[in-house]
């Protein structure tokens, strides 16, 4: 919903486009985000897979051809349709429908403005966070999430794709406090164009860290695809610490180790969390999954 939100909601403050146009510009700035920032990443490291020790956060592993096209095709779809609502939304919002949502800073005030922002991002993402790990339960995992986990070593563009149940319990995790929260529009859009950004870069499959401390580098998320029922966590990678589903050292992980916390001796003192800093080492086996080739 971020890019096109912003899209339509900067054409609501021009002459309004009407319904179609609105929906249009939606479309076109959801898409416009997508693919510009894949293509980024296709033509700086894609291509230069005789590089890929430098750069991929899974060197020996490629999705193959078909793989490509279908998260391509899906993500793709999914996109499109949250765009269509996103844009149906901000045509109701611009033509007097209801909202929890405002522009002017003098109905709240300032530091309510900044602090319900911070708020909008902090409890969206815990819910993300258990939206998540409630799909890597066995029965909604076979069922529904084990989609997206076609990709072990994703691109940006396997951030879109997955079940359209599962896009759908996101995007309404994110729009749902827009009805009974009052927020800025404009710290909305900053938190939905934030984690929207972080969604693809975190699924590049790419080494990269952010200049935001508090957002995980991409290796995180890049390990649950690799690993499976590990590192549930959206944005914010604290949850997986603070609920004990972070990654840790000496615990085996795979495809049927549900519950987040791999396994092992369950009787042996807890095993120290994976160390994500830049330039960290961590010796351990391959998981089970490596031996999987993308589908």
């Amino acid at each position: 919903m971020s890019a096109p939100v912003l899209a339509a909601d900067a054409a609501s403050h021009l002459d309004s486009p009407g319904l179609l146009g609105t929906v249009g510009l939606a479309v076109l700035g959801g898409l416009g985000m997508y693919f510009l920032i894949g293509a980024i990443f296709e033509l700086a490291y894609y291509r230069r897979r005789e590089q890929a020790a430098e750069w991929k956060c899974q060197p020996g592993r490629w999705p193959t051809p078909r793989a490509r096209r279908h998260e391509l095709w899906l993500g793709t779809a999914n996109l499109t349709a949250a765009s269509v609502a996103s844009g149906l939304f901000v045509h109701h919002v611009t033509h007097g429908g209801y909202t929890t949502m405002y522009v002017s800073l003098a109905e709240h005030g300032l530091a309510y403005s900044i602090a319900s922002g911070v708020g909008y991002l902090v409890v969206s993402d815990l819910l993300l966070y258990w939206a998540h790990r409630l799909f890597h339960t066995p029965a909604l995992y076979r069922g529904v999430h084990k989609l997206h986990h076609r990709w072990g070593s994703p691109t940006a563009f396997t951030a879109m794709a997955m079940h359209p149940i599962e896009f759908a319990t996101y995007q309404s995790i994110a729009i749902l406090p827009l009805f009974v929260v009052p927020l800025h529009a404009y710290a909305v859009i900053a938190v939905l164009v934030v984690t929207n950004y972080y969604a693809l870069v975190d699924h590049s499959g790419v080494k990269t860290w952010s200049w935001l401390p508090f957002i995980a580098p991409s290796q995180f998320h890049d390990d649950h695809h690799a690993h499976f029922h590990v590192n549930y966590g959206q944005t914010l990678p604290f949850w997986d610490r603070m609920f004990g589903t972070a990654r840790r050292r000496g615990r085996r992980y795979g495809v049927e180790v549900f519950g987040g916390k791999g396994a092992g001796d369950a009787a042996a003192p807890a095993a120290p969390f994976w160390d994500y800093a830049r330039g960290a080492t961590n010796d351990e086996p391959a998981a089970d999954s490596a031996r999987a080739a993308a589908r």
